[in-house]
């Protein structure tokens, strides 16, 4: 991969983010913006962030929701209501989430990455950096016009 992400790696980014939340949550999501981006922070409530690695490339992804839309979209997945997400819940749907766009990106492209585990983070407002030195590609998307982002930057290495 030469300096910055390529434009066919763009779209299959959001072929299996749009794939993996109709398949595993029933949801629709359409994309809003693109924007490489200054800085490489997103705000969240709950974040779920992947690496991805080959002998020639790694990256990550975050994937970050606001809280209640976060517990939506665990909801549709495990057939609940929002109200019966507790905390625990949300960490191991938004992780599975994050895992399985990963998965299907790399499927994609070829199984040529290894995927780490996904990490969550939580509390209000905090804000996710991928300290690469690449610039990083925010993508914001809607969910029944409520957002959420997903930050990726890859660099070789």
């Amino acid at each position: 991969m030469e300096k910055g992400i390529k434009e066919p790696f763009l779209e299959h980014i959001l072929e299996a983010t749009k794939s993996v939340f109709d398949m595993m949550a029933g949801l629709e999501v359409e994309k809003d913006q693109v924007l490489i981006c200054n800085n490489d922070k997103v705000k969240g409530d709950v974040t779920g962030v992947i690496g991805l690695s080959n002998d020639k490339v790694k990256g990550s992804i975050a994937i970050s929701f606001p809280k209640d839309l976060g517990k939506s979209v665990v909801a549709n997945m495990l057939s609940m209501d929002a109200e019966q997400i507790s905390d625990d819940d949300l960490k191991d749907g938004i992780g599975e989430i994050t895992n399985m766009v990963a998965g299907d990106l790399n499927n994609r492209i070829g199984n040529i990455f290894k995927l780490s585990l996904p990490s969550i983070i939580t509390g209000k407002g905090h804000l996710v950096s991928l300290s690469h030195n690449n610039t990083p590609i925010l993508f914001r998307f809607l969910i029944q016009n409520q957002p959420f982002y997903l930050l990726t930057t890859f660099e070789e290495k």
